[in-house]
């Protein structure tokens, strides 16, 4: 999948544009702002951590490109400036909500559950099912995940399995 997509929400508009080798040093940070405090707790030091993490990021981004190698990979832009990413992959089966994050400061605003409706709209057009993962002690995610109309379908540690099911209705404006 490819191409620039701009989804009209609420919060504003937002771009999703598919992800460049340039976006590396902002997906890393991206990363490490989600991940840092469950790090900071380790009994290491700022190298070892840093390293650590680097390490965590390159396996996520390698784990993902090979086990989702059609899916979209796109950076999230709002006025032209790189607020979070969406990966998204999807097939006659369904569609996985693979990885989506916002920069601390973009969240709790609505911008998040804006986003994923827009896309779950536009999934429902060909998707009979949306899964995603949650870890289990990330109620913020947690909470847009339910406002966006999943439901939890089961657990697997340390991750709460979620699912969504459009309503078979004809869907305008709907992203996929």
């Amino acid at each position: 999948m490819s191409g620039i997509r701009v989804l009209d929400i609420v919060p504003g508009p937002v771009v999703l544009r598919p992800e460049r080798p340039g976006d590396a040093e902002f997906l890393y940070a991206l990363f490490r702002c989600h991940n840092l405090p469950a790090m900071s707790a380790m009994p290491v030091d700022e190298a070892t951590r840093e390293t650590l993490m680097r390490m965590q990021f390159e396996s996520q981004t390698r784990s993902y490109r090979a086990r989702y190698p059609e899916a979209r990979f796109d950076i999230v832009e709002r006025d032209g400036v790189a607020v979070g990413r969406l990966i998204v992959h999807a097939d006659d089966a369904g569609g996985s909500i693979v990885d989506f994050g916002l920069l601390p400061d973009r969240q709790g605003a609505g911008l998040g559950t804006a986003l994923l409706s827009a896309v779950l709209s536009g999934l429902a057009l060909h998707c009979p099912v949306v899964r995603c993962q949650v870890l289990w002690n990330n109620e913020r995610s947690l909470r847009m995940c339910r406002r966006a109309g999943f439901t939890a379908a089961g657990e697997a540690p340390p991750f709460v399995q979620l699912e969504w099911r459009p309503e078979r209705i004809s869907v305008p404006g709907g992203v996929a």
